[in-house]
């Protein structure tokens, strides 16, 4: 019963530590963007060979994400980017 229990909050433990990561990959124009979702707070977006870690804000739909220089919007295949000012319409690929 011991080697039971020790067994099942071992599995417990690795699958609370196992959060995945979801990627999704945007073309915008003929650029490739990456989004890394971390967990419920912070994303990676990758774009252009730069990568940037970029906070999770609330919005009235879809997924907002932002950072100092970065502002990214998604709602189901669409999302606008802004980097340093720069606007540009991306669709999943």
């Amino acid at each position: 019963m011991k080697i039971n229990i020790a067994i099942i909050v071992s599995l417990l433990s690795l699958i609370a530590c196992s959060e995945q990561q979801v990627n999704t990959t945007y073309l915008c124009g003929k650029n490739k963007l990456t989004l890394s979702i971390i967990n419920d707070k912070y994303a990676e977006l990758t774009f252009n060979n730069e990568t940037h870690l970029i906070n999770h804000e609330k919005s009235a739909s879809g997924n907002k994400y932002i950072s100092e220089n970065v502002l990214f919007w998604g709602k189901d295949n669409h999302a606008m980017l802004i980097i340093s000012g720069k606007k540009q319409q991306c669709i999943i690929n």
